[in-house]
């Protein structure tokens, strides 16, 4: 019989819970859905300091004891994964609690920290105890990435990349350096991850900022940064805080093709004889690339925590990652002023 490891759950809110309760998005779309999802995982408990959302995981999840704080937890439970699904303001003290807790393996949502210096002090943390640490970056983990990740091969040399994120939450606040609640490191930890997952995790240079646009309160509502490398001279992430809608996409161009990706569409394109032009060739749409029907993010991160912990595969998000990220988003801050 197959080892099950056992689960703590530190957050049972949004993304610990109910984001799997809506109809729209991919399931199972929360730690809680994804973990009870996998066979070989035994969820045993969880704690929130919100009294509705513990009533709430409580009924749905009714095998497993909930507590108020992580504190109380550890000391009736010591379990193979800890989940920590907080807010970023809380990152640095749950991490390193579940890091002490016993735990094998801890599950920390993305990012790391608010900064640099809480995200090292988690990685001290880790190789003292010696407790590795996943960071959740979805993308790294959906089929859908993957399957373009694994295209770039047919696209020749890399000759730009561009990456958009928009919506309308304040691209970067600096009142609110504490909590992190602004869109650079909110959902632009995303943006840099997974173009950072494209580039092989090559360190990125300090950027050039333009298109910076601030409101009337001095806040930053829109900016693209600009990098070079020798393997892609031509690297831009564009973040608005401006638009009326949320959006997400990443466009590789080749000399030999290229790759559109974005929330809920997948295109590869290849160098073929043009049916416009005779003499020419032009980009076409590769009708061999099929789009998976799910993307499985979550079940993915799930199931790479099971295979690490059976000693089968590496951690395709380890803490090194996070970090990196984490420095590209500072870095371009560090340019804002």
């Amino acid at each position: 019989m197959e080892t099950r490891y056992t689960v703590a759950l530190v957050g049972c809110g949004r993304i610990g819970y109910s984001l799997g309760l809506d109809a729209k998005r991919e399931q199972p779309a929360s730690h809680t859905m994804a973990l009870r999802g996998n066979p070989r995982i035994q969820l045993v408990a969880g704690c929130d300091t919100d009294p509705d959302n513990r009533a709430v995981w409580t009924a749905a999840i009714p095998h497993a004891t909930v507590y108020e704080s992580s504190s109380e937890l550890y000391k009736k439970h010591r379990t193979d994964i800890v989940t920590v699904a907080v807010p970023e303001s809380a990152h640095e003290t749950e991490a390193e609690a579940a890091i002490k807790s016993g735990a094998r393996l801890v599950i920390l949502e993305k990012p790391v920290a608010v900064n640099s210096g809480e995200a090292e002090r988690i990685r001290s943390l880790s190789t003292q105890y010696g407790v590795p640490v996943m960071i959740n970056h979805e993308r790294r983990f959906a089929d859908d990435y993957r399957c373009a990740k694994k295209y770039m091969e047919q696209i020749g040399s890399l000759q730009s990349i561009y990456a958009s994120l928009s919506s309308s939450l304040v691209v970067y606040n600096p009142d609110e350096e504490a909590t992190g609640a602004y869109s650079l490191i909110h959902d632009g930890t995303h943006l840099v991850d997974a173009v950072l997952y494209f580039l092989d995790d090559t360190d990125l240079p300090a950027p050039v900022l333009t298109g910076v646009y601030k409101d009337e309160k001095q806040n930053i509502r829109q900016l693209s940064a600009h990098y070079a490398l020798p393997a892609c001279p031509d690297i831009t992430l564009t973040i608005s805080g401006r638009s009326r809608y949320f959006g997400f996409e990443i466009q590789i161009n080749g000399t030999e093709g290229r790759i559109c990706i974005g929330n809920g569409y997948l295109k590869c394109y290849k160098r073929q004889e043009s049916p416009l032009y005779t003499g020419f060739y032009s980009l076409l749409s590769d009708s061999s690339v099929v789009k998976p029907e799910k993307t499985r993010y979550f079940a993915n991160m799930v199931q790479n925590a099971v295979d690490f912990l059976d000693g089968t595969a590496p951690l395709y998000s380890p803490l090194e990652v996070g970090i990196r990220d984490l420095a590209v988003l500072e870095g371009i801050k560090k340019a804002l002023y």
